[in-house]
């Protein structure tokens, strides 16, 4: 049937007024859309001039200036893969004065076993004059359950009854990180140099497997990786913090963490309010070996946003509003180009995806710089180059999903 010159004529001026309507809202989207991608292809260019900036500051320490250190691990289960590396190099840390406190829930964790084991061969090591760089007391805290608070707080809560006057320094770290012999040093050196208060650092994911899920779930986590570094956004990660024992007394962290699920943002919240500085050391990012299904890193991203929703609201908010910038640009200006032929829609489209390649090969000279004396991570993350190059969009999208699913539950 032949269309009705009348009707297709008022159907044109009614799409030309709304997209006429719409213009000015769509162009601001696009503003915010490209500079968020430049200044995002920026700040990962940066990356090793700041790394260095920092290692200028804190890499000249000597051992007398390194204080009394509590290392602080709160464990549960057993990993065979990672258990026993973690606590080889972390009783073997390259620090003059520290000791480690164990912290377990139960003595029928299976972990705990395994533990008294190794301690026990190497007190034999001590007695036979083998010894080398390592803790002078290492102690096991059997913590109990709990009620009000997570078991991992609660375990830590315990552990603080413990420390001494020695202890200057109070660390923590979480059992499955893979770190070296100089963990230690580089993550109290911001406090030991007192540029800062606090100090973390963050995770990096490692596929084990070069599946498509943990290849965006690796992109995903790098993006918030490579962009830490400011003492204006820096927080803490519990796999790896600091605090100095003067402020850890001032703030009264175990009164922070009193019926408390988080330890890292909870903390890092509150130090920021007392007016403390947090350092996030570049160099000390920490790979992590993942290997996800759809269902556990879906699972895996809203835990962890669950927990910022509640306990860091600003940083939240300001997720959502980068992923849904991004998202919506990206959407609207292909809609524009494809459906509308809005011929201007392609300036911030090319000028987004061009950013996009910037920021991709920045990041991939932070691996190969970061990671270079470890070929098997850097094959592994390389491989996860083209999520980077071409599946940005799909990668902002699924990040802004996990955010905006910590929206609909209620307990984790």
């Amino acid at each position: 049937m032949p269309c009705n010159p009348a009707l297709h004529s008022v159907v044109v001026r009614a799409v030309s007024g709304f997209t006429g309507m719409m213009e000015p809202i769509l162009w601001t989207l696009w503003g915010l859309w490209m500079a968020q991608a430049l200044l995002t292809a920026l700040e990962v260019g940066g990356y090793a001039r700041y790394r260095r900036w920092q290692e200028s500051l804190w890499g000249h320490l000597l051992p007398a200036d390194q204080q009394s250190a509590a290392l602080i691990i709160a464990v549960k289960g057993f990993d065979p893969e990672n258990t026993p590396h973690f606590f080889e190099a972390i009783l073997a840390q390259d620090y003059p004065r520290y000791r480690v406190l164990i912290t377990v829930e139960s003595e029928k964790d299976p972990v705990v076993p395994w533990l008294r084991g190794m301690l026990a061969e190497r007190e034999r090591n001590l007695l036979a004059g083998n010894a080398g760089p390592g803790p002078f007391e290492v102690r096991i805290i059997i913590a109990g359950t709990c009620e009000g608070r997570g078991q991992k707080v609660h375990n830590q809560i315990e552990a603080f009854k413990e420390l001494d006057a020695g202890d200057r320094m109070i660390a923590f770290a979480d059992a499955d990180i893979r770190c070296g012999t100089d963990w230690l040093a580089r993550l109290t050196a911001p406090l030991n140099a007192g540029t800062h208060q606090l100090a973390s650092t963050y995770r990096w994911l490692v596929p084990k497997r070069p599946s498509l899920v943990n290849h965006f779930a690796s992109v995903i986590n790098a993006s918030v990786a490579t962009l830490g570094g400011r003492d204006l956004w820096s927080n803490l990660w519990g796999g790896s913090m600091a605090i100095t024992r003067h402020d850890f007394d001032e703030l009264d962290v175990p009164e922070v963490f009193h019926g408390s699920l988080n330890d890292d943002l909870r903390m890092g919240e509150y130090a920021r309010t007392k007016g403390r500085k947090i350092a996030f050391i570049k160099s000390l990012l920490i790979p992590s070996p993942v290997d996800f299904t759809w269902s556990s890193f879906f699972e895996f991203g809203r835990r962890q946003y669950y927990q910022v929703r509640w306990y860091s609201p600003a940083l939240y908010s300001f997720s959502l509003m980068l992923t849904g910038i991004y998202t919506l640009g990206f959407v609207s200006s292909l809609t524009a180009i494809l459906c509308f032929h809005h011929s201007l829609a392609w300036v911030p489209f090319g000028v987004v995806l061009f950013a996009d390649q910037l920021r991709a090969r920045a990041r991939s000279k932070v691996i190969v710089e970061h990671f270079g004396n470890h070929p098997e991570i850097v094959e592994a993350l390389k491989k996860t180059m083209w999520v980077e190059h071409l599946g940005t969009p799909a990668a902002m999208a699924i990040h802004g999903m996990l955010a905006l699913s910590a929206l609909f539950v209620s307990r984790i």
